[in-house]
């Protein structure tokens, strides 16, 4: 048995959760059409490794903030059952169950908060996912960060934590990625897949280093 690492947005998903979710929060008036702007300005950063991730979980709960526990859960259930999970890649799809027939433990690594993580770990059927700490009280956002967000190098960092919590080897590891903020998570896996691999990690030299797979079609 081994362990299968999978980054979440344009890996598992085909787009962006924050995208999806944030546009379903102005269509359910959580949030002002001017979000948008400012979300595509964090996207750009993004994706050029430059994004100040601290920063954008802080902006990416603000629509939530004044949601109860079960109004919490309800949005964010339904926002992922209906726009985030028929957008999953049927190529992601296909290896997670690969990965669950051979007893593997998989596990989401994703910089997104860990409260819209959850629903799509437990639609998806995964049992474990890394994701944005953020604070809740009696199941409310606070909009505090509670922990050191897994983006970047600080993906080793959580995963490394995970392991020891969990009494785990890094033997036998499969890592799924498809920018360069994931490099540092494919670095210290075995096995290491770029999932259709955008502009940047195809110009990157380590893409030399994974193997090239497409689940866009």
């Amino acid at each position: 048995m081994g362990i299968a690492f999978f980054d979440m947005d344009g890996t598992i998903v085909g787009g962006d959760t924050n995208d999806i979710s944030i546009g379903e929060f102005v269509k359910q008036n959580l949030a002002p059409k001017s979000i948008i702007d400012k979300l595509n300005r964090y996207e750009e950063a993004f994706y050029e490794g430059k994004l100040d991730i601290n920063e954008f979980v802080k902006f990416a709960c603000t629509p939530l903030l004044n949601l109860n526990k079960d109004e919490l859960y309800n949005t964010l259930h339904k926002v992922v059952r209906d726009s985030i999970i028929p957008v999953v890649f049927k190529g992601a799809k296909e290896r997670i169950k690969f990965h669950n027939d051979r007893g593997d433990t998989i596990v989401i690594v994703t910089s997104t908060m860990d409260y819209l993580v959850e629903h799509v770990a437990e639609q998806l059927n995964i049992k474990y996912f890394i994701a944005a700490p953020m604070e809740k009280v009696n199941g409310v956002i606070t909009g505090r960060q509670c922990g050191l967000v897994p983006y970047q190098k600080d993906k080793v960092v959580r995963i490394k934590e995970f392991i020891k919590e969990h009494n785990l080897s890094l033997e036998e590891t499969y890592g799924y990625g498809d920018s360069i903020n994931d490099i540092p998570m494919l670095e210290m896996c075995e096995h290491r897949f770029a999932v259709n691999p955008n502009a940047k990690l195809l110009e990157h030299p380590f893409i030399k280093e994974c193997q090239i797979v497409d689940w866009s079609k």
